[in-house]
Protein backbone atom coordinates (compact mmCIF):
# COMPACT_ATOMS: atom_id res chain seq x y z
CA UNK A 1 0.00 0.00 0.00
CA UNK A 2 2.88 2.25 0.84
CA UNK A 3 4.52 1.10 -2.06
CA UNK A 4 2.09 2.14 -4.58
CA UNK A 5 1.38 5.40 -2.51
CA UNK A 6 4.72 5.73 -3.09
CA UNK A 7 5.01 4.99 -6.80
CA UNK A 8 1.94 7.73 -7.11
CA UNK A 9 3.78 10.39 -6.15
CA UNK A 10 6.66 9.92 -7.95
CA UNK A 11 4.27 10.00 -11.12
CA UNK A 12 2.89 12.74 -9.75
CA UNK A 13 6.13 14.54 -9.28
CA UNK A 14 7.54 13.72 -12.73
CA UNK A 15 4.47 14.51 -14.59
CA UNK A 16 4.81 18.40 -12.95
CA UNK A 17 8.26 18.57 -13.86
CA UNK A 18 7.21 17.72 -17.75
CA UNK A 19 4.20 19.88 -17.18
CA UNK A 20 6.92 22.47 -16.06
CA UNK A 21 9.71 21.95 -18.85
CA UNK A 22 7.04 22.06 -21.46
CA UNK A 23 5.91 25.42 -19.70
CA UNK A 24 8.72 26.88 -20.26
CA UNK A 25 9.69 25.70 -23.72
CA UNK A 26 5.99 26.89 -24.49
CA UNK A 27 6.92 30.80 -23.06
CA UNK A 28 10.57 30.22 -24.47
CA UNK A 29 8.27 30.24 -28.22
CA UNK A 30 7.96 33.56 -29.95
CA UNK A 31 4.21 34.24 -30.15
CA UNK A 32 3.62 31.32 -28.14
CA UNK A 33 1.27 32.83 -25.26
CA UNK A 34 -1.68 30.89 -26.78
CA UNK A 35 -1.77 27.31 -28.07
CA UNK A 36 -3.03 29.11 -31.43
CA UNK A 37 0.42 30.54 -30.85
CA UNK A 38 2.24 27.73 -30.41
CA UNK A 39 0.92 26.20 -33.45
CA UNK A 40 1.84 29.00 -35.79
CA UNK A 41 5.10 29.14 -34.07
CA UNK A 42 5.34 25.28 -35.08
CA UNK A 43 4.58 25.81 -38.04
CA UNK A 44 6.45 28.37 -39.28
CA UNK A 45 9.63 26.51 -39.99
CA UNK A 46 7.37 24.70 -42.34
CA UNK A 47 6.17 27.58 -43.98
CA UNK A 48 9.53 28.85 -44.50
CA UNK A 49 10.39 25.78 -46.12
CA UNK A 50 7.71 25.89 -48.16
CA UNK A 51 7.72 29.46 -49.19
CA UNK A 52 11.84 28.36 -50.00
CA UNK A 53 10.21 25.90 -52.45
CA UNK A 54 7.75 27.91 -54.03
CA UNK A 55 10.37 30.44 -55.07
CA UNK A 56 12.75 28.38 -56.41
CA UNK A 57 10.40 26.76 -58.88
CA UNK A 58 9.34 30.19 -59.83
CA UNK A 59 12.96 30.58 -60.43
CA UNK A 60 13.10 27.56 -62.38
CA UNK A 61 9.88 28.49 -64.37
CA UNK A 62 11.17 31.89 -65.39
CA UNK A 63 14.75 29.99 -66.71
CA UNK A 64 12.33 27.82 -68.86
CA UNK A 65 10.77 30.75 -70.19
CA UNK A 66 13.82 32.33 -71.05
CA UNK A 67 15.04 29.21 -72.26
CA UNK A 68 11.99 29.12 -74.68
CA UNK A 69 12.13 32.40 -75.75
CA UNK A 70 15.76 32.08 -77.03
CA UNK A 71 15.04 28.87 -78.96
CA UNK A 72 12.36 30.84 -80.36
CA UNK A 73 14.68 33.72 -81.18
CA UNK A 74 17.11 30.99 -82.51
CA UNK A 75 14.87 29.75 -85.37
CA UNK A 76 13.75 33.27 -86.19
CA UNK A 77 17.24 34.24 -86.87
CA UNK A 78 17.95 30.97 -88.38
CA UNK A 79 15.16 31.13 -90.56
CA UNK A 80 15.40 35.31 -91.45
CA UNK A 81 19.47 34.10 -92.03
CA UNK A 82 18.22 31.74 -94.68
CA UNK A 83 16.22 34.41 -96.51
CA UNK A 84 19.17 36.84 -96.58
CA UNK A 85 20.49 33.80 -98.37
CA UNK A 86 18.37 33.57 -100.86
CA UNK A 87 18.39 36.92 -101.86
CA UNK A 88 22.05 37.11 -102.30
CA UNK A 89 22.00 34.06 -104.25
CA UNK A 90 18.92 35.86 -106.33
CA UNK A 91 20.82 38.87 -106.23
CA UNK A 92 23.78 37.21 -107.73
CA UNK A 93 22.03 34.76 -110.38
CA UNK A 94 20.17 38.18 -111.64
CA UNK A 95 23.64 40.21 -111.76
CA UNK A 96 25.04 37.00 -113.90
CA UNK A 97 22.29 37.68 -116.41
CA UNK A 98 22.42 41.20 -116.54
CA UNK A 99 26.26 40.64 -117.31
CA UNK A 100 25.51 38.38 -119.77
CA UNK A 101 22.74 40.41 -121.45
CA UNK A 102 25.14 43.35 -121.57
CA UNK A 103 27.88 40.92 -123.17
CA UNK A 104 24.94 40.03 -125.79
CA UNK A 105 24.20 43.95 -126.41
CA UNK A 106 27.98 44.46 -127.21
CA UNK A 107 27.62 41.78 -130.12
CA UNK A 108 24.44 43.89 -131.66
CA UNK A 109 23.44 47.16 -131.13
CA UNK A 110 20.09 48.39 -132.91
CA UNK A 111 20.27 51.98 -134.51
CA UNK A 112 16.82 54.57 -134.81
CA UNK A 113 17.95 54.15 -138.74
CA UNK A 114 16.54 51.99 -141.55
CA UNK A 115 15.33 51.10 -144.64
CA UNK A 116 13.55 54.50 -145.09
CA UNK A 117 17.01 56.39 -144.40
CA UNK A 118 18.75 54.52 -147.28
CA UNK A 119 20.41 51.79 -145.22
CA UNK A 120 21.13 47.97 -146.78
CA UNK A 121 22.68 45.08 -145.21
CA UNK A 122 26.16 44.51 -145.10
CA UNK A 123 26.55 48.62 -144.64
CA UNK A 124 29.74 49.42 -142.86
CA UNK A 125 28.66 51.10 -139.04
CA UNK A 126 31.92 53.16 -137.35
CA UNK A 127 31.98 54.76 -134.12
CA UNK A 128 34.04 57.86 -132.91
CA UNK A 129 37.36 55.91 -132.54
CA UNK A 130 37.05 53.05 -135.14
CA UNK A 131 35.12 50.26 -136.59
CA UNK A 132 31.78 49.14 -134.99
CA UNK A 133 30.33 46.51 -137.90
CA UNK A 134 28.51 46.09 -139.82
CA UNK A 135 24.24 46.03 -140.58
CA UNK A 136 23.44 43.04 -140.64
CA UNK A 137 19.14 43.32 -140.27
CA UNK A 138 17.49 46.24 -141.69
CA UNK A 139 13.42 47.48 -140.78
CA UNK A 140 11.79 49.79 -141.92
CA UNK A 141 12.33 52.58 -139.30
CA UNK A 142 15.19 50.48 -137.23
CA UNK A 143 18.60 48.56 -138.03
CA UNK A 144 20.97 46.07 -136.17
CA UNK A 145 24.65 46.00 -136.02
CA UNK A 146 26.20 43.31 -135.52
CA UNK A 147 29.91 44.07 -134.11
CA UNK A 148 33.17 43.16 -133.87
CA UNK A 149 33.18 41.32 -130.82
CA UNK A 150 30.57 38.75 -132.04
CA UNK A 151 31.96 35.15 -132.52
CA UNK A 152 31.22 35.29 -136.05
CA UNK A 153 32.83 38.27 -137.02
CA UNK A 154 35.41 38.83 -139.64
CA UNK A 155 38.00 41.83 -140.78
CA UNK A 156 40.82 41.61 -142.97
CA UNK A 157 43.60 44.00 -141.41
CA UNK A 158 46.87 44.62 -141.26
CA UNK A 159 49.43 45.65 -138.67
CA UNK A 160 50.25 49.79 -138.34
CA UNK A 161 54.21 49.73 -138.32
CA UNK A 162 55.11 45.94 -139.02
CA UNK A 163 52.90 45.86 -141.73
CA UNK A 164 51.77 42.23 -141.39
CA UNK A 165 48.70 41.29 -142.51
CA UNK A 166 45.62 38.70 -140.98
CA UNK A 167 42.15 38.56 -139.90
CA UNK A 168 40.70 40.29 -136.99
CA UNK A 169 38.36 37.61 -135.09
CA UNK A 170 35.68 37.99 -132.66
CA UNK A 171 36.19 36.66 -129.30
CA UNK A 172 32.84 38.28 -126.95
CA UNK A 173 35.81 40.94 -125.66
CA UNK A 174 39.26 41.09 -126.69
CA UNK A 175 40.02 40.78 -130.20
CA UNK A 176 42.17 37.88 -131.90
CA UNK A 177 44.20 38.88 -134.79
CA UNK A 178 45.54 35.96 -136.96
CA UNK A 179 48.05 36.92 -138.42
CA UNK A 180 50.64 35.68 -141.87
CA UNK A 181 54.17 35.68 -140.68
CA UNK A 182 57.30 37.21 -142.32
CA UNK A 183 60.77 36.25 -141.13
CA UNK A 184 62.10 38.46 -139.00
CA UNK A 185 59.38 40.79 -138.39
CA UNK A 186 57.76 41.19 -135.47
CA UNK A 187 54.45 42.79 -133.81
CA UNK A 188 55.08 45.07 -131.21
CA UNK A 189 52.59 46.21 -128.70
CA UNK A 190 51.01 48.83 -129.13
CA UNK A 191 50.55 48.99 -133.00
CA UNK A 192 47.27 49.13 -134.52
CA UNK A 193 45.58 47.08 -136.29
CA UNK A 194 43.90 48.43 -139.67
CA UNK A 195 40.72 47.27 -142.07
CA UNK A 196 43.01 46.17 -144.65
CA UNK A 197 39.92 46.56 -147.53
CA UNK A 198 40.90 42.90 -148.79
CA UNK A 199 37.80 41.43 -149.69
CA UNK A 200 36.12 44.42 -149.77
CA UNK A 201 33.83 44.33 -147.01
CA UNK A 202 35.53 46.81 -145.49
CA UNK A 203 36.72 50.43 -146.88
CA UNK A 204 40.97 50.64 -146.13
CA UNK A 205 42.22 52.55 -143.29
CA UNK A 206 39.33 51.98 -140.59
CA UNK A 207 40.93 51.36 -137.09
CA UNK A 208 39.96 48.16 -135.80
CA UNK A 209 41.96 47.34 -132.23
CA UNK A 210 45.43 47.92 -130.85
CA UNK A 211 47.51 45.25 -130.24
CA UNK A 212 48.35 44.38 -126.43
CA UNK A 213 50.09 40.95 -126.66
CA UNK A 214 51.88 39.42 -130.01
CA UNK A 215 52.17 35.43 -129.97
CA UNK A 216 55.09 34.45 -131.91
CA UNK A 217 55.18 31.02 -133.09
CA UNK A 218 58.44 29.78 -135.01
CA UNK A 219 56.67 26.70 -136.58
CA UNK A 220 53.18 27.76 -137.08
CA UNK A 221 51.78 28.88 -140.37
CA UNK A 222 49.90 31.60 -138.38
CA UNK A 223 50.54 34.16 -135.89
CA UNK A 224 48.52 35.29 -132.91
CA UNK A 225 48.22 38.76 -131.66
CA UNK A 226 45.95 40.28 -128.67
CA UNK A 227 43.58 43.65 -129.60
CA UNK A 228 42.08 45.87 -127.81
CA UNK A 229 39.16 47.33 -129.87
CA UNK A 230 39.56 50.66 -130.80
CA UNK A 231 35.50 51.24 -129.85
CA UNK A 232 34.32 50.83 -126.48
CA UNK A 233 31.37 48.64 -127.31
CA UNK A 234 29.34 48.91 -123.25
CA UNK A 235 29.53 52.33 -123.35
CA UNK A 236 28.55 53.12 -127.56
CA UNK A 237 26.04 55.25 -127.69
CA UNK A 238 26.57 56.63 -131.29
CA UNK A 239 27.47 55.64 -134.56
CA UNK A 240 27.54 56.64 -138.40
CA UNK A 241 26.91 54.48 -141.31
CA UNK A 242 28.87 54.42 -144.41
CA UNK A 243 26.27 55.01 -147.01
CA UNK A 244 28.51 55.83 -149.38
CA UNK A 245 30.73 52.34 -149.38
CA UNK A 246 29.06 49.45 -151.11
CA UNK A 247 30.58 46.85 -150.07
CA UNK A 248 31.21 43.68 -152.12
CA UNK A 249 28.69 40.80 -152.13
CA UNK A 250 29.91 38.06 -149.36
Amino acid sequence: MNGRAQSRSSGLFFGSVAAMVALVLLTQLPGASTPRGYLKGAVAPLAVVSSGVLDWAGGGVAVLRDAGRLRADDRRLSAENAALRRQVAELQAQGAENSELRKALEFQKTIARGRADGLQVGMVVVGGAGLVGRVSEVGERSATVKTLVDAESRVNAYTSKSGLEGTVIGEGGPLGMEVLPKPGVVVAPGEWALTSGIGGLFPRGILVGQVAQFHRRDSATLEQADLAPAVDFSAISMVMVLTDFRPAAP
